[in-house]
């Protein structure tokens, strides 16, 4: 069974909650053992990423992660468990960033315990992670290098593929490619996901070309990408960002449209984002401010906006997330030259190219310069 668990969280994720389940009333009725650990982790993660009970699921998770610091073979439970606790429940309940910090401590518990797997998943957890709350992308790409040529060496090509997928974002936002290791396309990778029916590596692939668009000012195809990938019901990182994505992409498309479907597309992504923010202040206040200055731009309310604008720069200024501090800058800055404030605006976007040449977004970084400097309408055009 908890061989299984490991297999279906990647592949058959609606068999958790049974499989767990079953372990954890195997223990009620035979006794503990290490594999118990691994019931009790999955059960958490089981009631957080499918039913209402967040937090719940977190403290039971938590509980068996006390077990895991006293049991003997705990190396080899940190690394088995390392997704559930470390990159699900730790990293959406507690501050994401010494969640992604401890991943490479799992990598050194996996390598002792002779587990390459779960260590190679941990590198893999360390490189996405990182992306995913701002770290250098200069410094993150040698990460990748070093994951990628890692799971080669250990022919893990799983974690190669979606190495390669989450590295394929970071190269385009840095402007960098590298000649290190190959990375396949995105449509290459869909090809090798289809063969296999690897589902998650299509749904990174997805994922990561939306996190392109978006970070490209291209609203109408996430909006698009939206369209062809249903959610997948479940509570994990990348979903709360693909509301986040898909809310500012909606709310900027239907001010330009006057859509109504994308206005109410753009209100459901912050009533969910307003949920996370009551779970995790810390990660997620920023985005909520953000789609709501981006809302009460939408309806008008210009002094609001403004307001929820700094709130985001503020949030993920004190929270530590630069990417989205360096976002609501420059969508703070689009809003003042839009609405006439057109000095405010050239100070907002010069603090939004600042923080996004601090998080090595190159690409970003150029787009946004040509548009300070010659006020090319190309860029603004971009968000409708």
């Amino acid at each position: 069974l908890s061989m299984l668990c490991s297999y279906s969280i990647q592949s058959k994720p609606m068999l958790v909650p049974i499989l767990s389940c079953r372990m954890v009333r195997l223990t009620i009725e035979k006794g503990f053992c290490d594999d118990s650990i691994v019931g009790l982790v999955t059960a958490g993660y089981s009631l957080f990423s499918f039913t209402d009970d967040i937090k719940l699921g977190y403290r039971i998770g938590k509980v068996g992660e006390s077990f895991i610091e006293e049991s003997r073979n705990r190396h080899a439970l940190r690394s088995r468990l390392c997704f559930e606790l470390d990159s699900t429940l730790k990293a959406v309940i507690e501050p994401m960033q010494p969640a992604v910090a401890q991943c490479p401590d799992r990598y050194d518990s996996a390598m002792l315990a002779g587990d390459v797997a779960s260590a190679m998943l941990s590198l893999l957890a360390h490189c996405i992670g990182s992306l995913h709350i701002g770290v250098d992308l200069v410094s993150l790409s040698k990460s990748f290098v070093g994951c990628i040529k890692q799971s080669t060496k250990f022919r893990q090509n799983f974690v190669q593929y979606l190495a390669m997928s989450a590295f394929g974002a970071c190269i385009f936002l840095s402007g960098r490619n590298t000649d290190e290791v190959e990375v396949k396309s995105y449509e290459e990778l869909n090809q090798i996901g289809e063969r296999g029916k690897h589902l998650n590596l299509l749904y990174q692939n997805f994922f990561n070309q939306m996190y392109c668009c978006f970070w490209a000012g291209e609203y109408a195809e996430v909006a698009e990408l939206s369209k062809r990938h249903k959610p997948t019901g479940q509570k994990r990182i990348l979903e709360v960002m693909r509301t986040f994505f898909e809310g500012v992409a909606a709310l900027t498309l239907a001010r330009h449209t006057g859509q109504a479907s994308l206005k109410k597309t753009g209100e459901g992504a912050l009533q969910k984002m307003l949920k996370w923010e009551n779970i995790s202040k810390w990660n997620f206040e920023n985005m909520a401010q953000l789609l709501q200055a981006e809302l009460h731009y939408l309806n008008g309310d210009i002094a609001s906006a403004g307001s929820a604008y700094k709130a985001s720069i503020a949030s993920a200024c004190e929270h530590k997330f630069v990417h989205y501090e360096a976002l609501a800058y420059e969508l703070y800055g689009i809003f003042c030259v839009e609405n006439g404030m057109v000095k405010e605006g050239a100070s907002q976007l010069q603090m939004a190219l600042d923080k996004y040449t601090q998080w090595g977004a190159m690409t970003k970084v150029k787009a946004l310069q040509r548009f300070v400097d010659t006020g090319d309408p190309s860029f603004l055009r971009k968000f409708r």
